[in-house]
């Protein structure tokens, strides 16, 4: 297993854990109480934080390790970065559109929403794309 492969699978759990307990989190105590009941702003940015940092000490630690990069090493981040925009981009067409349906009879969106769609878009970019790294590199070997 070469440290990229290891990084993916770092990265993977870092940003998954990150998203799936954002949107659970939200969608549990829904967009009203999460944007008054400031405690549920906080653990939400403590866990963004908590994840930031562990993603840049494993950038740290594994900087110095000796990898070696090859053409399938390249080939596969090419992909999966190709495959993870692409998903990302649906993620946030389909999220905005089932937030569009929704609110389109109320007039207007809270504005908590936004603020779930910035930090989701964000951690499912690095979630998805680490997911498919990982999936090729187990394909390819």
């Amino acid at each position: 297993m070469n440290v990229t492969l290891k990084k993916s699978i770092i990265t993977c759990s870092i940003f998954g854990i990150m998203f799936f307990y954002l949107m659970a989190h939200f969608i549990i105590v829904g967009p009203n109480v999460f944007q008054t009941v400031r405690i549920h702003m906080l653990i939400s940015k403590f866990i963004i934080f908590l994840g930031g940092a562990s993603f840049v000490i494993m950038l740290i630690l594994t900087k110095k390790k000796s990898n070696v990069f090859d053409e399938r090493d390249e080939l596969i981040q090419k992909q999966s970065s190709m495959i993870g925009l692409m998903l990302t981009g649906m993620f946030v067409f389909i999220f905005s559109m089932v937030l569009y349906v929704y609110y389109s009879d109320k007039g207007s969106l809270e504005v908590a929403w936004v603020w779930l769609i910035a930090y989701s878009t964000f951690s499912f970019a690095y979630f998805i794309t680490s997911l498919i790294s990982v999936y090729l590199y187990v394909k390819y070997e």
